[in-house]
């Protein structure tokens, strides 16, 4: 091979030789894992007037915009056009994340519930999805709008528009110690909404 160009950064060439920074992140990563196994037997346990679901499910990736992930989805109901999943998330370098995701008959069952909960859901720092991709997780603003900022009719279009809703809440990764109990709190309201 005659002469490669690809070269690395002065930051990658320093990162490169470093396999504490890797040693480091599946640690954290495992650590996530098992913060999401704890909320899913605690969860499981509760019911909270769910329809039945299958398992609760953690799943983990390495790329999501280009960053690790862990998730706990529970209920995670999907059938034809009907989904009904509790998310909650951990995304490297961002946020831990629940989120409310409803489309066909869970999402007109839920409707009337996701309006009167207008105030709380504002009170609350909940965002309602606006974008049509429903699987996309990030906080920009093309992707969700703080409800605190809508008026409850404004927040009723959004609502209807889409064929799916998705209501959120996010928390820094420096409040790692309070995450367990701010997942398990969204979780119970988020489930009271759709029970």
């Amino acid at each position: 091979m005659q002469g490669s160009k690809i070269r690395l950064s002065p930051s990658e060439a320093a990162l490169v030789g470093n396999a504490e920074i890797i040693l480091t992140k599946n640690s954290i990563i495992q650590k996530t894992v098992l913060l999401l196994a704890e909320l899913q037997e605690r969860l499981a346990a509760l019911k909270a007037g769910l329809p039945p679901t299958p398992s609760p499910k953690i799943s983990k990736g390495e790329n999501y915009l280009g960053l690790p992930y862990v998730v706990l989805d529970y209920p995670r109901i999907s059938g034809g056009q009907n989904l009904l999943f509790i998310r909650s998330m951990f995304w490297w370098g961002h946020f831990f994340s629940s989120t409310l995701q409803v489309a066909g008959t869970y999402k007109e069952q839920a409707m009337e519930k996701l309006l009167a909960a207008h105030a709380t859901l504002a009170e609350k720092n909940y965002f309602v999805g606006i974008h049509t991709d429903p699987w996309q997780h990030h906080f920009d603003p093309e992707n969700y709008r703080a409800i605190h900022s809508l008026g409850k009719e404004d927040f009723r279009e959004i609502l209807a528009q889409q064929s799916h809703i998705k209501i959120a809440a996010r928390w820094s990764l420096t409040e790692w110690d309070a995450a367990a109990n701010y997942l398990e709190s969204s979780w119970l309201y988020l489930a009271g909404l759709v029970a």
